[in-house]
């Protein structure tokens, strides 16, 4: 697609993320969007889009009817705009607290870790970019529980080989090395 596509797209998604903070930086949440776009891009055809969008819906009030014609409105076509849809939703956490509060904390994150098991490529390789970035945040700033996620999301990406390989394998090594420079 093209650059103005992609500007327009990043300036509606930052006006929906307006305001939310990363935890202990006082970045803009829209930095953690970018940053995820960015890895992905090089490793999937519309990956910019999925990271820049990958947690609409989950976090703001956004629909998935708004994100198609945000798109749209943005200079992507109808395929491309369902496309990137389809693996926003896909990326979307289904077993949250609030529509699942009967199970514990641990029920919901294996649930939801086994369904991330049967998402699509595209959004398996944005999925990587996320947790590279968000291994970063934890290793920065929650010490505490960084090695109990670290090995969780070992596991997950281990069994999450559907997306791009060469990005998978840099999560990988991102993880393992973690883990090593933790017990140094």
């Amino acid at each position: 697609m093209t650059v103005l596509s992609e500007e327009k797209l990043a300036k509606w998604v930052a006006q929906k993320h307006n305001g939310q903070l990363i935890k202990q930086t006082g970045l803009p949440y829209f930095s953690h969007l970018l940053n995820v776009a960015n890895t992905s891009k090089i490793f999937s055809a519309f990956g910019f889009e999925i990271g820049l969008c990958h947690d609409l819906l989950e976090d703001t009030q956004t629909t998935f009817r708004e994100l198609i014609d945000a798109l749209k409105k943005s200079g992507y076509d109808d395929a491309v705009a369902n496309h990137i849809g389809k693996c926003v939703t896909e990326l979307t956490d289904v077993y949250g607290k609030r529509d699942f509060p009967a199970f514990s904390k641990k029920e919901r994150k294996k649930r939801e870790a086994r369904r991330l098991l049967t998402i699509s490529p595209d959004a398996q390789t944005v999925k990587y970019a996320d947790l590279i970035d968000n291994i970063a945040w934890m290793l920065a700033f929650d010490k505490k529980n960084v090695k109990k996620y670290l090995k969780r999301k070992q596991i997950l990406v281990l069994n999450l080989d559907q997306g791009n390989p060469q990005l998978r394998a840099k999560a990988l090594k991102l993880i393992v090395n973690s883990l090593k420079n933790l017990k140094a």
